[in-house]
């Protein structure tokens, strides 16, 4: 496995790659990796022929530069399991390197896509999360990119500005791994105390309250929301961020309970902020 951090020796194995025929499969990643990571990996591995892994704590998409400052950092840990997985290079480059000071800052946006769910509550993180990873793509060159659906928001508006700049790469989503008792996995998690990580269940017993609520016939969408708000704050040190009911292409609000939706959600438990989804198609 290649660990390289200047973008120079990066596009010489890349050119010699692609002068082999090989495609390249991409993982961004911000480190501190977990099993959920390593499935991007795997599929990435059944898909392409080369896979990049790019570890990079991106400081444009943090709106809170105490949630910058606390992110986890395990590089070594995370070199070690990259390469128990056969990936076959690793891109970690610094910040002067992805943000020369020589540089005249770009935005980018997808406004419909954006202004709902995290767009609305976090101003200014998916203009740098697309920022950079448009930035990783061109420096990468994948055939395919692969990106995990907890962060199911950021899946749809990459695959939006991947599809309106014509990049030529496939986006692909991976199912969210989950914990024994189905939190989702996050590099967050390891700030939960015991005890929050105990409240943090409610999370997805939430889903499964939601569903079987769904099933027993509730079609009240306000009703329903508050339900399911009411449940999680049973929870200590529990602050809803926002709980919201959209549509899973555009993520526009939905009115009522119909068709099929994503139920989006983003929580506080003390100090840590937890984000999870979960698509359900409503029965006629």
């Amino acid at each position: 496995m290649k660990v390289v951090s200047k973008i120079s020796e990066l596009k010489n194995q890349i050119a010699e790659w692609k002068g082999e025929k090989y495609s390249i499969g991409f993982c961004p990643t911000m480190g501190s990796l977990h099993a959920g990571h390593l499935d991007l990996v795997e599929t990435s591995k059944k898909e392409t022929d080369k896979t990049i892994v790019s570890i990079f704590v991106n400081p444009t998409q943090f709106n809170d530069p105490k949630d910058f400052a606390q992110y986890p950092v395990k590089t070594d840990d995370d070199l070690l399991l990259c390469e128990s997985k056969g990936v076959d290079l690793v891109f970690l480059p610094e910040v002067k390197t992805m943000y020369p000071e020589t540089k005249t800052p770009i935005s980018l946006s997808i406004p419909e896509l954006q202004k709902n769910l995290c767009g609305r509550t976090r101003p200014g993180h998916f203009e740098g999360v697309l920022q950079i990873v448009a930035k990783l793509f061109h420096l990468t060159e994948p055939n395919k990119a692969f990106f995990g659906l907890k962060d199911y928001q950021q899946f749809r508006v990459i695959s939006a500005m991947v599809e309106n700049l014509n990049f030529p790469l496939e986006v692909i989503g991976v199912p969210t791994r989950r914990e024994v008792d189905g939190l989702a996995m996050s590099s967050r998690n390891v700030r939960l105390t015991e005890k929050e990580r105990e409240t943090a269940s409610l999370i997805p017993r939430m889903f499964a309250l939601a569903k079987k609520t769904i099933l027993s016939g509730e079609r009240d969408l306000k009703l329903w929301k508050e339900i399911l708000r009411d449940f999680l704050l049973t929870g200590p040190s529990v602050r809803i961020d926002y709980l919201e009911v959209v549509d899973p292409i555009e993520l526009q609000s939905k009115e009522k309970l119909d068709g099929e939706i994503l139920l989006a959600i983003a929580v506080f438990v003390g100090d840590v902020r937890l984000i999870d989804n979960q698509i359900i198609q409503i029965p006629n």
